[in-house]
């Protein structure tokens, strides 16, 4: 029978009435039917709709890229802007690793190749590791991607299901919490110390469950620039093991660390953590290759076969020439990569001194990687308020803390890859736009208008004004692309949090020791539960006149969030929350 025999036309199935021997509903049945009759008839009127399903309904794009797309605008419209917002390397890829990478294409390696990664790709990465880590590696363990991503989503994919919960930093790389929701998992954020060198370690061992599957390490980190302390990824691995979890490891920045004679610690090199450990690593920040998109994992045989199979269905294979140029990166010489971390250090340097010499600004210094993380909640703004405000009347571009997770709140991340003279125009245009800003004494006169400033950060219920700004409700991870419109706050609080979960809140306020100890028992009053002491910190205003007091609790649903909002907006000594 030729093709066009069987070829009956649309019309004929939709002019048919279902009979109900044809099968039950739902398997070719009845209800199949109409409901392929009625998508039909919307596609030729042209109305059809597309309905998120729920795996990815809650996908946020990274801030890096929407911050870098605003500044583009700008810069379209005339504005110069000094970009700090991108972790992009400001080197070249080494010489030799293009002329690898120019040879194989001129050479005829432009085919397929195997799903996981070229044979002496896989061998040097393998060797690489063993030599990094000093724990035996075989390339049976190696999956080659098209960057970094695929080593973090794919085993996340391998790993968990609805019911497991993964443990992950907040803040920390976007990917992480994007992964663990498609793969229908539980996010469960961990807050980092002050300095955000590592986990606040009493949260996180107050976070592991029997239902922890996965713990997500990430040092040196981004968005803080931290390095974690060899102890502290020692007591991971020891929870981990007990727990019988999974960690999985991500350490692309791990050969760009300034102040550690032996660098990062690998949760990797630990005693029996090989079998329980997926290490993820590439080629974009070490070697200044982001646009080669090339990557690398490794983890046990029988995980990395699973693995392989999604490189199968996805991505099918990194381009061969690509790979070459990977095997040149890691075979070639090492010495731009010393000169590069050379010269990170000194450009970090003179980052965190000129941070830490603005007035209201906190800077830690960053043992990895390339970011500065400082503190500029003192100013009484959102982080995303005082990076729009760099952008658009300074003319600089970073990204708000809260882009990497609610704990980012009152933090703002910098890039310092590119070279001294921009990183000192930048410095100097932050300097200027925040020595504008008005200390806290001002915040009594102007907190009515922060207030009610419209902000993507909160949804503002029907009934709300710019008088009842108590019902600006917060959203974590939400808000944007108008995933809030037309719903109510509990419709869209189901919808984009996840409990329970930690959030970070804010009052500022007079009277030093005193207004402290009430922001604290307000709070602990309207959830009916003790605040640690070690979830409570604190800073003064530039005067003095003013405190921040930043209070971090466990939420169990939606409705405790409104209590606290509550009993802050009932408080007369506060005057500006978040």
């Amino acid at each position: 029978m030729t093709p066009s025999a069987i070829a009956i036309p649309a019309r004929v199935f939709l002019s048919r009435r279902p009979r109900a021997s044809r099968g039950p509903v739902g398997r070719g049945g009845a209800s199949r039917v109409v409901s392929v009759r009625a998508a039909a008839g919307n596609r030729l009127r042209g109305k059809k709709e597309y309905v998120p399903t729920e795996r990815v309904a809650s996908l946020q794009n990274e801030g890096a890229y929407a911050v870098l797309a605003a500044a583009n605008a700008l810069e379209a419209k005339g504005k110069d802007i000094v970009h700090l917002e991108i972790g992009q390397p400001g080197f070249p890829s080494p010489a030799h690793v293009v002329d690898a990478g120019v040879e194989a294409i001129t050479g005829g390696k432009t085919k397929y190749s195997n799903p996981s990664g070229i044979p002496n790709l896989k061998r040097a990465i393998a060797e690489y590791v063993t030599r990094t880590r000093g724990v035996a590696t075989s390339p049976a363990q190696v999956v080659v991607g098209p960057g970094a991503k695929p080593g973090l989503f794919f085993p996340t994919l391998a790993l968990v299901q609805p019911g497991d919960e993964v443990m992950y930093p907040d803040p920390g790389f976007p990917t992480y919490r994007a992964m663990i929701e498609v793969a229908g998992a539980t996010p469960v954020p961990v807050p980092l110390r002050p300095d955000g060198a590592s986990f606040d370690m009493a949260a996180f061992r107050s976070k592991v469950s029997n239902r922890t599957k996965l713990i997500v390490l990430n040092s040196p980190a981004n968005p803080t620039g931290g390095v974690m302390p060899r102890e502290d990824v020692e007591e991971v691995a020891a929870i981990a093991t007990s727990a019988d979890a999974w960690v999985l490891s991500d350490e692309i920045y791990s050969r760009l660390t300034y102040d550690q004679s032996e660098g990062a610690t690998s949760v990797y090199s630990l005693p029996d953590m090989k079998e329980r450990t997926v290490l993820v690593d590439g080629f974009s920040k070490t070697y200044c290759m982001t646009g080669w998109r090339l990557g690398w994992a490794v983890m046990p045989e029988a995980l990395a076969a699973r693995t392989e199979l999604l490189a199968v269905h996805s991505y099918g294979c990194v381009a061969t020439f690509t790979q070459e140029a990977g095997v040149a990166a890691l075979e070639g010489p090492q010495d731009q990569v010393e000169q590069m971390v050379s010269e990170y250090k000194l450009r970090r340097d003179f980052v965190v001194r000129a941070l830490n010499a603005i007035d209201g600004v906190e800077c830690p210094t960053p043992a990895g990687a390339f970011y500065a993380f400082p503190d500029v909640s003192s100013f009484g703004m959102t982080s995303k308020q005082i990076a729009n405000l760099l952008l658009n009347e300074g003319g600089v571009a970073v990204l708000p803390g809260t882009d990497f997770g609610a704990n980012g709140e009152g933090k703002i991340r910098l890039s310092y890859v590119g070279d001294m003279d921009t990183l000192k125009e930048g410095c100097a245009r932050i300097a200027k736009v925040l020595g504008k800003l008005s200390s806290e004494d001002d915040a009594d006169d102007s907190s009515k208008e922060k207030k009610s400033k419209d902000d993507s950060s909160y949804i503002i219920t029907p009934d709300s004004s710019k008088e009842n700004v108590g019902n600006a409700m917060p959203v974590i991870g939400g808000g944007g692309g108008g995933l809030g419109a037309n719903m109510t706050w509990e419709e869209l609080d189901e919808k984009v949090n996840t409990y329970p979960m930690d959030r970070k809140f804010q009052a500022i306020g007079e009277g030093g020791q005193s207004f402290i100890d009430e922001v604290v028992a307000l709070i602990e009053k309207s959830l009916g539960r003790s605040v640690p002491s070690g979830n409570v910190t604190t800073r003064p205003s530039k005067k003095g006149k003013y405190v921040a007091v930043n209070v971090t609790v466990r939420l169990e649903n939606g409705n405790e969030v409104l209590e606290v909002y509550g009993a802050l907006k009932s408080c007369e000594r506060v005057k500006w929350f978040l």
